[in-house]
This record gives C-alpha cells, sequence and structure tokens, in this order.
C-alpha cells in the first residue's frame, strides 16, 4: 500500500449528485417536494474550479414522486466576496451527460475564506439566489493507518488528528470514496506525446526506442466514477451519535468544535474495506478532513438521519432536508478540506 499527498480540488459536487439521486431513488412524496422548483446541489470547495449541478423537479406519474430534469436556459451568476462576479455557462462535455441535472462551469477557482452568492435568474422559474462562506483549509496534522477489525468485518482504522482554531464556530466532516481510475501510457517523442496505449502509437514507438532519453510514462486519469465507502466511529463526542448506534455505517462522521475549540483533536474511523479491491472497478481511496459551512453541515447531517430513518419509517412521514436556496431547493454550500489518497488495487 502506498500513500501520498494530493491536490485539493474538489470531488464534493459529484458526491452531492449521488446523493441526490440515492434519495430520488427512495421514492420522496410530492408533500415534501414542490413541482416546478429549481434545485441546487453544489458543495463549491476551496482551490476547485467552479461547477453548480442546476436542475428543477417534475411531477410525473399520477402526481406522487418527483423527478429531475436538466436546465439549460437559466443565466447563473457568482459573486464573490461582493466584489467579483462571473457568468457560468452550461456544460455539455461527456463527462456530464448521465447527470441528472445540468452542470454549469467556468474555469474561475474558489478561494479558501471567501464568501460566494449565486444567483439563478430563468425565464420562467425566477430568481433563486444562496449564499455561503468557503472555511480556511483545515489544519490536518496527521493521519495514521492500520488494517484491523470492527464488528467482524475487515477494516481500515485511521486516527485523524488536526488542530481547531481559537474563538471560530467551526464544523467537521469526515469522508471516503472510491475513485475509479485508470492508467494511460505515453512517450514524448520530439516534444509530441503519442498514447503508448493505441497500436499506432505503439507501433511507432518501436521504430524509436533507441533513441536516448525516450522512455514509456504513467499517468493516473480519473474516471468520474465513485463509490462512497461506509465510515465506523467509536467517538461518542462525534454527532453521529446522536444520529444512530455507533456500531451501524456511516456515510459522513460529523463534528462540532464546542468541547475542542482552539485544540488539537483527535478521533479513529474505520472503513468498510468490501470495495477496495476489485479487478474490475480498480481505483484509489480518498479519506478526507473537510471544514464546512454551517449550512452544509446541517444539510448533509440532516440527509444522514434521513438515510438512516429508511426502511424504520414510512417515507410519507419524512421530509427532505432543508436548504439554504431562497425561491429553490437544495444546498449551496463551501468546505475545504485536506486529503490523503491510498492505493489498494494494482494499476497497470
Amino acid at each position: 500500500m502506498t500513500k501520498k499527498r494530493t491536490p485539493y480540488y474538489s470531488l464534493s459536487w459529484l458526491f452531492l449528485l449521488m446523493l441526490f439521486v440515492s434519495a430520488c431513488k427512495k421514492n420522496f412524496s410530492s408533500d415534501q417536494f414542490e413541482d416546478g422548483k429549481l434545485v441546487v446541489l453544489a458543495e463549491i470547495s476551496a482551490l476547485d474550479t467552479v461547477k453548480i449541478p442546476i436542475g428543477k423537479t417534475i411531477k410525473v406519474e399520477n402526481g406522487s414522486l418527483i423527478r429531475f430534469e436538466k436546465v439549460n436556459d437559466a443565466t447563473v451568476t457568482i459573486t464573490e466576496n461582493n466584489t467579483t462576479s462571473w457568468v457560468l455557462q452550461p456544460n455539455y462535455s461527456a463527462q456530464y451527460i448521465n447527470n441528472p441535472t445540468s452542470v454549469f462551469t467556468n474555469k474561475k477557482r474558489f478561494k479558501a475564506g471567501a464568501s460566494y452568492r449565486i444567483d439563478i435568474n430563468h425565464p420562467t422559474l425566477g430568481l433563486v439566489s444562496a449564499t455561503t462562506y468557503i472555511p480556511l483549509l483545515p489544519r490536518l496534522n496527521r493521519v495514521d493507518t492500520f488494517g484491523t477489525q470492527f464488528n467482524g468485518k475487515e477494516v481500515l482504522g485511521a486516527k485523524i488528528t488536526w488542530r481547531d482554531s481559537l474563538d471560530l464556530d467551526e464544523y467537521y466532516i469526515i469522508e471516503a470514496v472510491k475513485e475509479l481510475v485508470k492508467n494511460n501510457h505515453f512517450f514524448i517523442y520530439r516534444g509530441k506525446r503519442y498514447s503508448y496505449d493505441e497500436k499506432s502509437g505503439k507501433d511507432f514507438y518501436e521504430t524509436v526506442k533507441s533513441t536516448p532519453g525516450l522512455k514509456v510514462m504513467t499517468d493516473t486519469v480519473s474516471l468520474n466514477k465513485y463509490t462512497r465507502l461506509d465510515l465506523f466511529t467509536e467517538d461518542d463526542q462525534s454527532e453521529n451519535a446522536k444520529i444512530d448506534k455507533l456500531s451501524n455505517p456511516f456515510r459522513r462522521i460529523f463534528f462540532l468544535d464546542h468541547f475542542f475549540n482552539g485544540e488539537t483533536y483527535n478521533t479513529t474511523i474505520y472503513i468498510d474495506k468490501q470495495f477496495f479491491v476489485d479487478p474490475k472497478q480498480k481505483g484509489r481511496v480518498r479519506l478526507q478532513l473537510k471544514s464546512v459551512s454551517k449550512d452544509l453541515y446541517d444539510y448533509l447531517k440532516l440527509y444522514e438521519k434521513y438515510k438512516t430513518d429508511f426502511g424504520s419509517v414510512p417515507t410519507t412521514q419524512l421530509v427532505s432536508p432543508t436548504g439554504n436556496v431562497d425561491n429553490g431547493l437544495g444546498v449551496f454550500g463551501g468546505s475545504a478540506k485536506r486529503e490523503r489518497l491510498y492505493y489498494f488495487d494494482v494499476l497497470l
């Protein structure tokens, strides 16, 4: 197993899409969602480029269920610190084709410690807006990993230590996902890059391989497909202790800094190894410590509770999480994260 650092770009907007799709599959009742409402599901993360998923709700069948439709005819603007504004455009690239919502993008990057406002103007659904704040990057001290068992399951234990800031209310979330990746093989000859994975490139390499310094190199490319990994905790200071029994799995682990404000805190979480190694689903495990805005923290914590309640409480008695989107549904929240990558699959 190897471990290395990675740039702190955000993949969380995609995780929220998966979250929302899962919610749809649970068949929320029409009493919980309004028809013809714009939906924003965006976790904007420090150092990430701008990617905002936007859709609208549509009643289907006999009006008892809700589905979500793409929206491409809206004007979308992001404003940073109430001064600089960017216009976003719908992105029609192949990586977003299967998303249940449209994705509006811009090449600008979000900053830690900055506030943001989104304004969405739709010709028939009106004006939707939301504001949030991206916290500073959490001060992660170290992550120590070890193999062990938890309730009879093979798990990866991770002891995570970080330093909290004094006199600030901070909200922390720990997550883990498996990201599917592939290795691309290439070589550079006279300043031009050639693919060694393609027959033409491999044949050409055979003709020039005696060139001094020429070699086949490898880069790892994300397939933009993710599997959320179940987490366990025994930490009764976590908010999860208020959500469900700590012997049960969670999708995220939640912490408020009320009892360790300004101090160093450590906790141990356990990651289910079920999807670590799969010959058909090769990838890497991302373990993340996030400092998030209160609106995002509250939204995801409520969602965690509702996911726990499914199967034990009739869906007609559940409500969807209340977000911070004025005149719309969903959440527009900020996050800043530290991340570790772990490779268990052998990538050829």
